[in-house]
């Protein structure tokens, strides 16, 4: 998708019609490289471009090999909760099967012409944020962040090793960032309660 198509879809009445043609799909910029997470400092280097300025987000999926095995998953984690804003050694012991097993990650971006490092970070991804409806997979969103329309190298690296998944298939993909994106929930949810908490604060000076 290029700058006017992806303007265009954003357009009140013409990228309605646009979606329901099928005109809006954007494509992922790489998608399900392998990225094994048995093995601490595995990596993984990929060119790719942007082709508009906006935010993308960084997707580890895990294919897992039966039914069976999904169910008996320890790392993945079983969907998406408000224990997905918090750190892992605040949740509860029995609250934190169901965000998974922390799992840290480097990502580092470079700009392929100047060589300009965009940044430079480890994430330590928790939670589901999707179940396929068919086949067994789960997937994290391990990042979100802004890039401008160019051409790109990133490094990813596993931090840790993790246990339990000698038979699942883990890889990753750089997809358009979309609006039910956990953290974009997580921060929406955050301001709500700070505006309900400056309300609290407002009756309870005027009750005085």
């Amino acid at each position: 998708m290029g700058p006017l198509t992806y303007s265009l879809c954003h357009k009140p009445v013409l990228g309605l019609a646009m979606f329901v043609a099928g005109a809006c799909g954007f494509p992922p910029l790489f998608h399900e490289e392998p990225f094994p997470l048995q093995q601490a400092s595995a990596g993984f280097v990929k060119e790719f471009e942007a082709p508009v300025s906006k935010p993308y987000s960084l997707l580890l999926v895990f294919g897992f090999p039966s039914a069976n095995s999904i169910r008996s998953d320890e790392v993945a984690g079983t969907g998406d909760n408000s224990n997905c804003e918090r750190d892992y050694e605040d949740i509860p012991e029995p609250q934190r099967a169901a965000v998974g097993r922390p799992i840290p990650v480097r990502v580092s971006i470079r700009e392929k012409r100047t060589g300009a490092v965009e940044f430079d970070s480890v994430f330590n991804s928790l939670c589901t944020t999707s179940t396929a409806a068919t086949g067994n997979e789960r997937t994290r969103t391990v990042a979100r962040f802004p890039l401008t329309a160019g051409k790109y190298i990133i490094e990813i690296r596993n931090m840790a090793s993790q246990a339990g998944l000698d038979d699942v298939k883990t890889t990753v993909s750089l997809v358009s960032a979309g609006r039910n994106d956990w953290r974009q929930r997580a921060a929406r949810r955050q301001t709500t309660r700070r505006k309900k908490t400056r309300r609290a604060s407002a009756q309870r000076v005027f009750s005085l």
